[in-house]
């Protein structure tokens, strides 16, 4: 009869992808604000994303230099966030090539953007940026 053996078992706990929401309005409207926050926690709950954090502003989108950018760039340096949920690209900025930048450097530090509008797949967003550098190189 074989002699019985000691196995160790390690099993690696698979944790749920931790999302930060983010809402923004240009105007104030405290409404949209709370809708927009309604929308991307409901979002997070039906696709088992822990919700770790929420930015939810009135300001401007023209720019990427704002507050609630800063609470997201923050949490994004500490660790603290998988997926950054968005409703559409709009909410992020204004302004397409920072927009696209933002949204590089994230995938960069391993977060991916889900929009629910399905906008921004990190593959898209890596094609356009190496179309514009191209364009600033003059390949194009």
């Amino acid at each position: 009869m074989d002699k019985p053996r000691n196995v160790a078992v390690y099993m690696r706990v698979a944790r749920a992808p931790r999302a930060w929401i983010y809402c923004r309005t240009a105007e104030p409207n405290a409404f949209a604000l709370r809708r927009q926050q309604e929308e991307l926690t409901a979002f997070a709950k039906d696709n088992h994303y822990e919700v770790v954090g929420c930015t939810a502003k009135q300001e401007t989108g023209t720019t990427m230099v704002r507050s609630g950018m800063a609470e997201i760039t923050n949490a994004v340096l500490r660790g603290e966030m998988d997926i950054l949920l968005v409703l559409n690209a709009t909410r992020l900025g204004r302004d397409i090539w920072n927009t696209l930048e933002y949204v590089g450097w994230l995938g960069k530090h391993n977060v991916k953007v889900v929009c629910l509008n399905g906008e921004l797949s990190n593959r898209e967003v890596g094609r356009l940026l190496r179309a514009k550098q191209a364009m600033q190189d003059g390949a194009i």
